[in-house]
């Protein structure tokens, strides 16, 4: 699973990880004891932490790999 980390400094990060926890994250994030979060393979401040989304893919379409065909008019002569 792909989750995106936004920061309050300002960075976003993806990152996969095997498991999402949003609950154990949220304790993780509050505790006077962890100055750290590790997230997939990103370490980030606790304080820095803004907001961790799961990122959903779209399925890609064959129709959207093609490219529709554009008429090209004739340049004016003068």
């Amino acid at each position: 699973m792909k989750v995106k980390i936004i920061t309050h400094s300002g960075s976003t990060y993806e990152t996969e990880v095997q498991s999402y926890d949003p609950v154990q994250l949220n304790e993780d994030i509050n505790s006077m004891q962890i100055n750290t979060v590790l997230i997939g393979d990103v370490i980030v401040s606790k304080i820095d932490v803004k907001g961790v989304l799961i990122v959903t893919e779209e399925p890609v379409s064959t129709e959207d790999t093609v490219p529709e065909e554009v008429e090209q008019e004739e340049p004016n002569q003068i």
